[in-house]
């Protein structure tokens, strides 16, 4: 093969690699704009080491521009709660919260059977206990040792993770916040970790020996697929742990925000 000739084959080599890897790119851009999602999930849970009545908790609520999109959003599976949990959206002095109120926790167990129709589970019926069958995959048992609530929101444009603060919603009300090291599994270069101060609410009836604990969490993620899942995040979350009975009415949280949790892709949607 003379030189000419090694030229030409070298040259049409390098053309279809090109061309194969300008495929493989588009390729995988199609799927990451595809499947790239934004989305806020939002957490409580209400805990106590004692049954415990009459109980009204007040936890904050992820604010932007002083209203919140997710407290508009918030919702349950209030069809397995029992009767007497309630939850509402209230104004507080320091700002808007999730108001949940329930009779007692623990709070005895409830039973309930699937309702089917045209082969799809539409809702889950209330049974007597009587009636429930641990072998039977048609109903079920719900344990209320604490009251537990979520919900997401999905939006349409992309989640700032990096720099959340001011243009993402965020807990309120937070004071005295400081840059702090983040522990695992949140160390990286874009990562960025702080605690700030909180407040929250919490009255009940019970023994004086009684602990509750309190915690709300705010994840704010993006997410797409390229040869697997991937996502960045930002992750708001307040809590008061064993709070002794002579702690009730208004009472400072510990918060943490953790911000630039995850990988970043270039050019992200908007």
């Amino acid at each position: 093969m003379n030189f000419r000739t090694l030229g030409i084959v070298v040259v049409a080599a390098l053309v279809v690699v090109a061309v194969a890897a300008g495929g493989l790119w588009a390729f995988g851009r199609i799927s990451f704009l595809d499947s790239y999602g934004s989305q806020y999930d939002y957490s409580v849970r209400v805990s106590a080491d004692e049954p415990v009545s009459n109980v009204t908790v007040l936890v904050p609520l992820p604010v932007s521009d002083g209203s919140s999109a997710v407290g508009d959003a918030v919702e349950s599976r209030d069809y397995l709660l029992p009767a007497g949990w309630e939850y509402d959206v209230a104004e507080t002095e320091y700002g808007p919260m999730l108001r949940l109120r329930a009779d007692e926790i623990p709070a005895d167990p409830t039973y309930y059977r699937a309702v089917v129709e045209n082969d799809r589970l539409v809702r889950w019926e209330p049974i007597p206990a009587s009636e429930y069958s641990r072998n039977d995959s048609d109903t079920l048992r719900v344990e209320h040792d604490a009251i537990d609530l979520s919900a997401d929101v999905r939006v349409n444009q992309s989640i700032d993770t990096l720099a959340p603060e001011g243009t993402e919603p965020l807990f309120e009300p937070r004071e005295n916040a400081r840059l702090v090291p983040c522990d695992w599994p949140s160390e990286g270069d874009d990562a960025r970790c702080y605690d700030y101060e909180s407040m929250l609410f919490v009255q009940y009836d019970g023994p004086a020996t009684t602990n509750v604990s309190v915690s709300v969490e705010l994840r704010g993620a993006n997410s797409w697929w390229v040869g697997g899942w991937n996502y960045n995040e930002y992750v708001d979350h307040v809590a008061a742990y064993d709070l002794p009975a002579d702690r009730q009415g208004w009472v400072a949280a510990d918060g943490e925000l953790r911000t630039g949790v995850g990988n970043y892709p270039r050019n992200p949607p908007q």
